[in-house]
C-alpha cells in the first residue's frame, strides 16, 4: 500500500478525525477506542486517501436512509474501510504480478464509470472527464493521481463560490467545528476549514469521490 501520512501517527489520526467531523456535519471528539482503530490502520500502512474515500461512502449511504441519524463513532465505519482495503488488494493483485489485459480493462472501465458519474452541471465537465480517462499505470499510481484531481476539482469549486455563498459556508463550518478548532494550531484550523468546505461543495454539487473504489466506479 502507499504511504499513510507524512506527519506520523498523530497527524494521521487528526486527519481522519477532521474528515469524520466534516462528513458528520456536527462536532464530535473521537474516543480512545476510535484512536485505536485509526492507529491499527496507520500501523498496517492503510493510505489516508483510502480511509477518507471509505468514510465518504459510509456517510453518503447513510444520508440515503429515511431516518439516517448521526454516526457517532469511527468504529461504525470499520467494515467499509476494511472492505475498501480488501478491494484494493484484490485489484492490485499479487506482488510483482504483471498486469493482465483483464486488469487493464477493469481499470479503464472503472475510470470510465467514474468520469460518467461527474454531474452534468459541473463546469468544464468534459475536461475533468478527459483527465480521468487519460490516467494510466498501476492501481496505486492511478489512485494517487485521482486523489490529486479530486482535491484540484473541489478547490476549483470552492474558488468559484460567490462571496455570499462562501461566507455562509464558512460560518457553518466554524459553527460545526467550534469544539474542534480550539484544539488545533492555526495551520491545522485552516486545513480543517478547507476540508469542511470541500466536503460541503462536494455534497452541493453532487461530485463523487474520485477513487477507483468509489461504489459508482465498481458497479
Amino acid at each position: 500500500m502507499t504511504s499513510t501520512a507524512d506527519g506520523g501517527e498523530g497527524a494521521y489520526f487528526r486527519s481522519i478525525e477532521a474528515t469524520f467531523v466534516a462528513l458528520r456535519g456536527a462536532p464530535l471528539l473521537l474516543s480512545p477506542e476510535d484512536y485505536g482503530v485509526a492507529r491499527d490502520w496507520y500501523r498496517r500502512g492503510v493510505p489516508l486517501e483510502l480511509v477518507r474515500s471509505a468514510l465518504a461512502e459510509v456517510f453518503a449511504r447513510r444520508r440515503k436512509k429515511t431516518d439516517p441519524g448521526r454516526i457517532n463513532s469511527l468504529r461504525y465505519c470499520v467494515p467499509s474501510v476494511e472492505a475498501a482495503i480488501r478491494q484494493r488488494m484484490e485489484l492490485a493483485g499479487p506482488p510483482r504480478r504483471p498486469p493482465t489485459r483483464s486488469d487493464e480493462r477493469d481499470l479503464q472501465e472503472r475510470l470510465r464509470r467514474l468520469s460518467a458519474a461527474l454531474p452534468t452541471t459541473l463546469p468544464e465537465r468534459a475536461s475533468w472527464a478527459g483527465r480521468i480517462l487519460a490516467l494510466g499505470g498501476d492501481v496505486a499510481g492511478i489512485e494517487d493521481a485521482l486523489s490529486v484531481l479530486d482535491r484540484e476539482l473541489l478547490d476549483s469549486l470552492v474558488e468559484e463560490l460567490q462571496d455570499a455563498a462562501r461566507e455562509e459556508l464558512e460560518t457553518a463550518a466554524r459553527d460545526d467545528l467550534a469544539t474542534v478548532l480550539g484544539r488545533l494550531s492555526p495551520e491545522e484550523r485552516e486545513a480543517a476549514m478547507g476540508r469542511w468546505l470541500r466536503a460541503a461543495v462536494r455534497r452541493q454539487r453532487g461530485v463523487p469521490v474520485l477513487s477507483l473504489f468509489h461504489e459508482l466506479a465498481g458497479e
